[in-house]
C-alpha cells in the first residue's frame, strides 16, 4: 500500500516538476524536495496521531489532520516561492497521515470479528484504487489548468471530507477509554 502511494506522488510529482521549476524559478531538486517534504511529514506524523487519538478521540484527531491537510494544500496552492511550496507540502503530509491511522482505529472502536476484517478489506480496497486515480485525475487537471489547480482541488476535497466527517461521523472512543496525559 505504501509503494503504491509512493509511486503515484513521484507520477504526480513527475508531471508537475516541470511546470513548478518553471513557475517558481527553481531546480528539479528544488522541486522534487516538495515530494521529501510531504513523505518525511507523513511517516512521522503517524506516530503523533494514535496516541494524540487515544487521549482526546478519532472525531476530533481525524479533524484536526484533515484541517491541517486543506491548510497546507491553499498554502500549495498559492505559494509564490519554492520554499514556501514545500513548506505547504510539509502541511499536508503532517495532515494527510491522519487517514492512515484513525480509520483503523475506528474500525477497532467498533467492529470486531468477521465485521471488523470485511469493513477493513473494504477500506484498504478504496486506499488501494486511489493511487490508481490520482494519476489520471492530476492529469486532466493539469490538462485544463495548471499544477496550482491540483492542490486547490485537493484542498476542496478535504474541505468537503471535513464537513462530511464533522456531520456523520461519530466519536467512536468511549470517555473511559480514553489515556490521560503523562
Amino acid at each position: 500500500m505504501q509503494t503504491s502511494m509512493l509511486r503515484t506522488a513521484l507520477i504526480l510529482g513527475l508531471i508537475c516538476v516541470p511546470a513548478i521549476e518553471a513557475a517558481l524559478g527553481t531546480s528539479v531538486s528544488g522541486a522534487q524536495l516538495t515530494l521529501v517534504a510531504y513523505f518525511l511529514a507523513y511517516g512521522v506524523s503517524q506516530l503523533v496521531y494514535g496516541p494524540l487519538s487515544d487521549q482526546i478521540g478519532r472525531k476530533k484527531t481525524l479533524l484536526i489532520g484533515m484541517s491541517i491537510f486543506a491548510v497546507g494544500s491553499v498554502i500549495c496552492a498559492s505559494a509564490p516561492t519554492i520554499e514556501v511550496l514545500v513548506i505547504g507540502r510539509l502541511i499536508q503530509g503532517m495532515g494527510g497521515a491522519t487517514v492512515m491511522v484513525i480509520p483503523r482505529a475506528i474500525i477497532r472502536d467498533m467492529y470486531t470479528g468477521a465485521q471488523a476484517t470485511r469493513l477493513m478489506a473494504t477500506i484498504m480496497l478504496v486506499i488501494s484504487i486511489s493511487p490508481m486515480l490520482a494519476p489520471l485525475a492530476g492529469s486532466g487537471i493539469v490538462a485544463v489548468g495548471s499544477w496550482r489547480e491540483i492542490f486547490l482541488v485537493m484542498g476542496i476535497f478535504s474541505g468537503v471530507s471535513l464537513t462530511l466527517a464533522q456531520a456523520t461521523l461519530p466519536e467512536t472512543l468511549k470517555q473511559e477509554d480514553r489515556k490521560s496525559v503523562v
